[in-house]
């Protein structure tokens, strides 16, 4: 393996161990939005992988943590409230 391989191989790693870790980071009860920027509901709980759950429409729904980002202060999910309104 030469060293850019290493390089690469590192960085990759280390970006998809940062997209866990950032979602094990949000604080319970912080607020999520969808794609659109409208709120869907605080944040209930998050898993040891990453994931949100929050109460969306009477039911517990699991936002992956490849979904989530933080963008201007907010806790936002790359999903419409359409895509979260079909998740179980």
């Amino acid at each position: 393996m030469t060293k850019f391989q290493s390089l690469l191989l590192g960085t990759v790693a280390a970006a998809v161990t940062a997209s866990s870790a950032f979602a094990a980071d949000a604080a319970r009860n912080e607020r999520l939005y969808d794609a659109n920027g409208a709120s869907v509901a605080k944040v209930n709980r998050v898993a040891d992988d990453g994931d949100v759950m929050v109460i969306y429409k009477g039911k517990v729904i699991r936002v992956q943590a490849e979904t989530l980002s933080k963008t201007d202060g907010k806790l936002m999910t790359s999903l419409t409230r359409k895509e979260l309104r079909r998740m179980k």
